[in-house]
């Protein structure tokens, strides 16, 4: 396992073993990237994930019960077995569902006395014209 920090604008990694005086720097920060030198296998990290959740991901979450029969219905697709183990969060998170507003004594008495409006940042860069938020309204139906 390796130890990966960002320290005065440098990216340095180092063994777990080893102590921070042991890093290499394998980047530097240019501009509000950082850029490694060159591919180091030593900074990948490879996540081992079976082929039944490779292939649940690949299809867009397919729910595992389907694949039998979509071998049969679709030639030269991969036979894969129903070896996952635990439920897709992917999809348990779609299926959440939203509470309600609070209620809210304030009612509009007139036209454009409430407004409802999406607000969207702070963003990381600002805007040709300087802003950093974006707004966008809707109107009430």
């Amino acid at each position: 396992m390796i130890r990966v920090t960002f320290v005065d604008r440098k990216v340095l990694v180092w063994g777990k073993g080893s102590s921070i005086n042991e890093a290499r720097v394998i980047g530097t920060c240019e501009g509000t990237l950082y850029r490694l030198y060159k591919p180091l296998t030593q900074a990948l990290i490879h996540l081992e994930v079976s082929p039944s959740e490779l292939w649940h991901r690949r299809y867009g979450h397919l729910h595992y019960k389907i694949w039998p029969s979509l071998s049969q219905m679709v030639n030269g697709i991969l036979e894969i077995k129903e070896d996952h183990g635990r439920i897709c969060m992917g999809y348990a998170l779609g299926k959440n569902v939203k509470k309600p507003f609070t209620s809210s004594d304030t009612r509009s008495k007139e036209i454009l006395d409430l407004i409802h409006s999406d607000v969207c940042g702070p963003m990381v860069v600002k805007s040709l014209g300087g802003h950093q938020y974006y707004v966008k309204s809707q109107e009430q139906g």
